[in-house]
């Protein structure tokens, strides 16, 4: 494996600082806009929408990027959330929960195709957070997602259709969101570093084995094979 593909996980580092920082500055900066209210994907419409088309199309390609570095089970589900993410973007959505301002609410196939992709990101993301690093943390935060995720799902429908209006299922998301790509911009940070520093002792007198290899290499070897 050459150096270029060894930090190719560091993709998932940029994927989840991009996404928190990009969509949270966008939501401030955008007219009518509610963080707490209005979903990230709802930041691709209006005027300045570009800004969010291209933030969901640049996080997905980063996070295929980093899936393409991990060599393990749960790349195969960080690239699917990759591929979610571009597809969010290139299938707009509906316009709707007041936003954009002024613009009547839509119900039209794309609408409801991107409804189903970014449902499919939800599962596959929860998917990826729970394979990924040691147990004792994936897995609660895997619970927290799903509880997020399902909550903002049913809050937006609820929403939408007038029973509960101006609930915080845009809130619920980014907890959801912003959650499971920390946890894989982590773990993907982990890897390249840990590739990184393989590289590094291989090169060394020692060649990065045997009595020359460090206890904290022997650690992170081990605390990889507790998350697989």
């Amino acid at each position: 494996m050459n150096g270029a593909t060894r930090l190719l996980p560091a993709f998932g580092v940029l994927a989840a600082v991009q996404m928190i920082v990009a969509s949270t500055v966008d939501g401030l900066t955008r007219p009518g806009y509610d963080q707490a209210r209005n979903w990230i994907s709802q930041l691709s419409l209006g005027p300045g929408g570009w800004h969010g088309t291209v933030n969901l199309a640049t996080c997905g390609l980063w996070l295929i990027l980093a899936a393409l570095g991990l060599h393990r089970r749960a790349a195969v589900l960080v690239f699917w959330c990759g591929l979610c993410l571009v597809a969010l973007a290139v299938i707009r959505t509906d316009a709707g929960l007041g936003f954009p301002p002024g613009v009547p609410t839509e119900h039209t196939t794309r609408g409801l195709i991107h409804q189903l992709i970014a449902i499919t990101l939800g599962i596959a993301g929860i998917g990826a957070v729970a394979r990924i690093g040691p147990r004792r943390v994936a897995w609660p935060l895997a619970a927290v997602m799903t509880v997020t995720f399902v909550a903002a799902s049913v809050l937006v429908v609820l929403d939408a259709g007038g029973v509960l209006p101006d609930n915080p299922s845009g809130l619920l998301e980014r907890v959801a969101l912003f959650a499971g790509l920390g946890w894989i911009g982590w773990f993907s940070g982990r890897a390249a570093w840990d590739s990184f520093g393989r590289r590094h002792r291989a090169g060394s007198p020692t060649g990065g084995a045997g009595p020359g290899r460090t206890p904290g290499a022997a650690m992170e070897t081990a605390e990889a094979g507790r998350g697989r």
